[in-house]
């Protein structure tokens, strides 16, 4: 992880840059948008585009949305809003567990899989491997 500082970058997801700092590219701060994956943005903590607050979206993969807080739906990829697993909760925040597909792997980009919780490794895109979720 990068020092967050103004300019400082992260290779993250197929070599997209995750920016750190102050202001508009800033995440922590209101409104902020983060670089994710293949061009998406992620919105990062507070107001309505919060994402570890509840009801708050981010754009995941190619444009998705994706609340990732309790009991939220996980609409996916190419902007379309699907609750996968038929209504599996996304219980992110604050160290909760996520009930997805009753314990199945979720393909996330490109077929790779996504077995999260409590420092689970998290094989990114082209399986690239991310120890937990960034912070």
């Amino acid at each position: 992880m990068a020092p967050r500082r103004l300019g400082a970058t992260v290779p993250w997801c197929l070599g997209a840059m995750v920016p750190w700092g102050h202001g508009a590219m800033a995440p922590r701060c209101l409104g902020a948008l983060v670089p994710w994956c293949h061009g998406a943005t992620e919105p990062w903590c507070l107001g309505d585009m919060a994402a570890r607050c509840l009801g708050a979206t981010v754009p995941w993969c190619h444009g998705a949305m994706a609340p990732r807080c309790h009991s939220a739906t996980v609409p996916w990829r190419h902007g379309a809003m699907e609750p996968r697993c038929f209504g599996a909760l996304v219980t992110w925040c604050h160290g909760a567990t996520e009930p997805w597909c009753l314990g199945a792997l979720v393909p996330w980009c490109h077929g790779a899989t996504v077995p999260w919780c409590h420092g689970a490794t998290v094989p990114s895109c082209l399986g690239d491997t991310v120890h937990g979720y960034p912070t």
